[in-house]
């Protein structure tokens, strides 16, 4: 059997409706956001929330949304992106239907086509990795690979940047004190069924517990703990992170953070 994996919790994608709202409120909490750039489908574009610990946020919002919202509701893109290589540019697009939030996450790969095939070895169905690029503001170009597994309730995988991104002191240094993320809670809809997905993922078995009368799964990428909840009617139809905790220094206040501000990402310190 292939060895286990060193996938490891990278970022949080926060889908919100407009990036210049969502980044002045994200900074009034202390947050140091700096806009990323337009993809290369020209469909999106984002601002990030890098850390110390290597983990960030990604702020995402929708450009030519009536094309977008008509497209889908065609059914068009079903056909052409759905379960095909092209399924994370569906499961993205798909976000344009629901309200503000936790959208996805993902880990990063240090090889995502052994990873990928690893993965598949195991039994679970994906992409293969296909590559990805942003423009950055000062025009210089950063591409990547992304590997989505068909099942949505599991992240997707990324490659590093190219060229490698090296982020400062300052770029990681947040007035709210805020040093990574310690834990990701996600909603599923079947946590036996997630749990297997996960298994075939990473390659390592997972343990279903029971704590206060809620059946959980719960299991740590590097630093990161990850816990997977039954849904019951929190997330409805969609499988998505729901609850996000940071790490931070012995100065910063302690609690969530308000939803008018994070727009509706449960961020807890």
């Amino acid at each position: 059997m292939p060895a286990p994996s060193e996938l490891k919790l990278e970022h949080v994608v926060i889908r919100v409706d407009d990036l210049d709202i969502a980044t002045r409120d994200f900074t009034s909490l202390g947050f140091n956001v700096v806009y990323g750039g337009v993809h290369g489908s020209g469909f999106t574009h984002n601002a990030l929330i890098h850390f110390q610990d290597g983990t960030f946020f990604e702020l995402i919002a929708f450009r030519r949304r009536l094309l977008l919202k008509t497209l889908l509701n065609s059914g068009l893109l079903n056909i052409v992106l759905k379960n095909t290589d092209n399924h994370i540019k569906y499961r993205f697009v798909e976000g344009i239907r629901f309200p503000e939030g936790f959208m996805h996450s993902a880990l990063l790969s240090l090889d995502i086509t052994q990873d990928t095939e690893q993965a598949n070895r195991r039994g679970l169905k994906t992409t293969k990795p296909i590559p990805f690029q942003r423009e950055k503001p000062n025009g210089e170009t950063v591409s990547w690979n992304i590997m989505s597994p068909f099942t949505d309730a599991l992240p997707f995988l990324r490659d590093a940047y190219v060229p490698e991104q090296k982020m400062s002191e300052a770029d990681t240094r947040h007035d709210n004190g805020a040093l990574g993320i310690s834990s990701v809670v996600y909603a599923v809809n079947d946590l036996a069924a997630a749990k297997s997905s996960y298994e075939q993922l990473l390659g390592t078995e997972i343990a279903i517990s029971n704590q206060d009368g809620t059946q959980r799964a719960e299991f740590k990428l590097a630093d990161v703990s990850m816990v997977l909840l039954p849904d019951n009617a929190q997330n409805s139809s969609r499988e998505t992170p729901i609850q996000v905790t940071l790490n931070a220094d012995e100065n910063a206040s302690t609690g969530q953070l308000p939803l008018e501000k994070t727009h509706s990402a449960r961020i807890i310190f």
